[in-house]
């Protein structure tokens, strides 16, 4: 991977080939946009905003046109893009300007926020407009029913089913995965920028993650609103500071597995787990880290 951050960082074309050959990658292999994202915030974070802003545009026509020449039409591409790199460009330029991972992240969870409040604003009813797309499928699968198999027809129901249920959370869970996107994006860029010009940099800056007791609090109240109400809106928009602080618990076990000097097979143990069979407790860990500062607790004596 520091290869490809080497050739990425060698100039204008190479950085463009990288983003738009990753981004169209995306059909094939849907992690490829981290990596295309990740190109984006490495040159934001070293070049700035006019440069990387250039790229966006240069990367994107390029990665439309190769679309449209695949797919038959630009605009699935286009959304993917605007989905995948405009909110992770904005987060660069704010690390870029503030050298704050905490603080970028206190962004993102505007962005997030605002992200769910755009959905109801363009679509009004959400469950509505995914029930809708759905429709198509549900009248196929009726048609198709008599001739399948019984588990096949099963299997099937129990898909739209699950998917019907899904539709009054969708904006949560879309700001959720543009937001993680993002995120992974940002990491992953850093992390590059961190290996080429300051290395361990990134491993420092990701160990110390805390966001803060005000947007915990939030996070809390929207959670436990969520939970006694059962309002919709509310649980949606508590999805992505749910991510965010899912984040922070485990930059909390990076912290400490690091401080033990465990091995890395104990973090591959814990990503194993985390999904889906720790991620509530990462989330109470990250939220819990907020108030109380763990690493301080958990440091060495002699290291205090």
């Amino acid at each position: 991977m520091k290869a490809l951050a080497a050739f990425t960082m060698r100039g204008r074309a190479s950085a463009v080939l990288v983003m738009a050959v990753a981004a169209v990658l995306f059909w094939l292999f849907p992690p490829f946009m981290v990596v295309s994202a990740a190109a984006l915030a490495l040159v934001t974070l070293r070049r700035g905003a006019a440069e990387s802003l250039l790229l966006l545009v240069l990367a994107g026509s390029a990665a439309t046109g190769l679309a449209a020449l695949v797919l038959g039409t630009p605009w699935p591409m286009l959304d993917v893009l605007l989905a995948g790199w405009l909110p992770l460009w904005l987060l660069a330029l704010m690390l870029r300007a503030t050298v704050s991972l905490a603080r970028t992240l206190q962004v993102a969870a505007a962005l997030g926020l605002v992200g769910v409040l755009l959905c109801y604003l363009v679509l009004g009813d959400p469950a509505a407009w995914w029930n809708s797309l759905l429709e198509p499928l549900r009248q196929e699968a009726a048609r198709l029913g008599p001739t399948l198999p019984a588990a096949e027809r099963d299997t099937l129901d129990r898909m739209l089913a699950l998917l019907g249920e899904w539709a009054p959370f969708l904006p949560g869970h879309l700001a959720s995965m543009i937001l993680l996107n993002g995120l992974l994006a940002l990491f992953l860029g850093r992390g590059w920028q961190a290996a080429l010009f300051n290395p361990g940099g990134f491993r420092t800056e990701f160990h110390a993650l805390r966001l803060g007791r005000p947007l915990a609090g939030l996070t809390l109240v929207l959670l436990a609103g969520a939970l006694l109400s059962g309002w919709v809106p509310l649980t949606n928009l508590a999805l992505p500071l749910s991510v965010l602080y899912t984040v922070q618990g485990i930059a909390l076990v990076h912290a400490l597995a690091f401080a033990r000097s465990l091995s890395p097979a104990w973090l591959l143990l814990f990503y194993l787990l985390l999904l889906p069979l720790l991620s509530q407790l990462v989330l109470a860990l990250g939220l819990a880290d907020a108030w109380i500062d763990l690493r301080a607790r958990l440091r060495p004596k002699a290291q205090r």
